[in-house]
């Protein structure tokens, strides 16, 4: 029986996927290691998989100091770079330690390239490395779009022609060499290999097989990525969710017409107070029921009109057939979670590659076009609430794209691209 280390790092949103491949893998008969940092060992053993724990905390990460230079991405490469450096220090060298321990006795592993770790392990053990990522990634550059991740937030999500989008790769060089001290430390202490010069490793990574568990009817594939990228469909965690709602959700579900439902996870951080303030004027001037889900800083439930209720959380897979839209904060799982149940939604993008979903969810006329978060209002708010609810094209292409997501198997094509490279190792 193969045996499979999926290597786990992100939010919630970026593990959840990977769980779906990973149960995928179980089903098609490999066993299956999920290493992740602790907040996850819960979910991850609930789900009957073998755990092992990688260094560091997600919760702690995306919720300080490098999360919100992530998000808001500082636009200077190199102070950016040299801050992460700063700030990841020596958490590196446990990361690095954690991973070669979790990847012991394995024919195979998957992982994201950003955690450096990949090429490295996959020489040392001599087994098949595989790229897995719910977005692109900053080390495949393209003609068909422009990098999503980093450049002027005023040009995010936007085709400005193949010439930019590919020269807008090179914003992403200094980040793929985040990290070079400890690597080189780590493959020479650990491993007893020698230096990887970064190009090297660059040239190693675009060489391997690539997943990509996002629909290529909402991203399609570049031509000018090679035959080893492959778009594979949406990663979904089929699990049938046992939720009864509390009472005074129940209720307020059932008081009137069905509501928008807004949730931006933790990502209005020290902007709170104003996002929160533009969500409820936008609301009221929209004159639509609203469902705040998590997130809201110092609003509380007391503070809320009789048509808006506040949620702490809520599973989606039960929510979203019960709501007139979302209005999300453009992330890759919220997108495949608006579009996967056939609803209109718009993306506030705080960062991230969020503003290339919300460019796409557009461009699929399931939604109106994303609202970056440094300029949201009350009055484009309340303009994005009431097309969405108000024309009946968003839900019907909505639900048209929700059709085309229900007919593929992405989690299917996984395992058989994982196959074939055990095959050929």
């Amino acid at each position: 029986m193969p045996r499979c280390t999926i290597l786990a790092l992100g939010s919630r949103g970026d593990i959840q996927p990977l769980l779906a491949l990973a149960m995928g893998l179980k089903k098609a008969g490999y066993s299956v290691r999920f290493a992740a940092p602790a907040d996850f060992e819960e979910w991850v053993s609930g789900l009957g998989l073998e755990y092992a724990r990688l260094a560091g905390s997600s919760a702690d990460f995306y919720g300080g100091a490098a999360g919100v230079a992530l998000r808001e991405r500082i636009r200077d490469p190199k102070k950016f770079t040299r801050f992460l450096n700063d700030y990841l220090g020596l958490f590196l060298d446990r990361l690095f330690k954690s991973c070669w321990e979790a990847c012991q006795d394995s024919d195979v592993i998957l992982c994201w390239s950003w955690t450096r770790v990949g090429p490295s392990l996959a020489e040392k053990l001599k087994i098949p490395l595989v790229i897995v990522s719910p977005t692109p990634v900053l080390h495949l550059p393209t003609f068909a779009f422009a990098n999503p991740f980093q450049g002027p937030p005023q040009l995010q999500g936007r085709n400005l022609g193949p010439l930019y989008n590919r020269w807008s790769w090179r914003w992403a060089e200094p980040f793929t060499r985040i990290g070079q001290t400890q690597v080189d430390r780590w493959r020479e202490q650990t491993l007893g290999l020698p230096p990887l010069d970064w190009k090297t490793e660059l040239r190693q990574l675009r060489s391997l097989p690539h997943l990509f568990g996002y629909s290529p009817a909402v991203l399609p594939k570049p031509w000018d990525w090679g035959a080893n990228a492959h778009v594979t469909g949406y990663w979904f965690l089929e699990q049938k969710t046992q939720f009864t709602p509390p009472a005074p959700l129940a209720e307020f579900l059932a008081a009137g017409e069905a509501p928008v439902a807004l949730g931006f996870s933790s990502q209005i951080g020290r902007d709170a107070k104003r996002i929160s303030s533009a969500v409820m004027d936008g609301l009221a001037r929209s004159g639509k029921r609203g469902l705040l889900i998590a997130g809201w800083g110092g609003i509380g439930q007391a503070d809320l009109p009789s048509n808006v209720f506040k949620v702490d959380s809520v599973p989606y897979d039960w929510l979203l057939p019960r709501v007139a839209g979302l209005v999300h904060q453009g992330g890759a799982g919220s997108t495949a979670e608006a579009l996967r149940a056939g609803i209109p939604n718009v993306a506030v993008t705080f960062g991230y590659e969020q503003a290339l979903w919300g460019a796409r969810i557009a461009r699929l006329g399931a939604g109106v076009a994303p609202i970056p978060a440094a300029s949201l209002n009350a009055d484009n708010l309340s303009e994005a609430i009431v097309r969405l609810v108000d024309k009946p094209r968003f839900r019907q292409n909505a639900q048209a794209v929700a059709e085309t997501l229900r007919a593929e198997d992405g989690v299917g094509e996984v395992v058989r691209i994982i196959e074939r490279a055990i095959r050929r190792k």
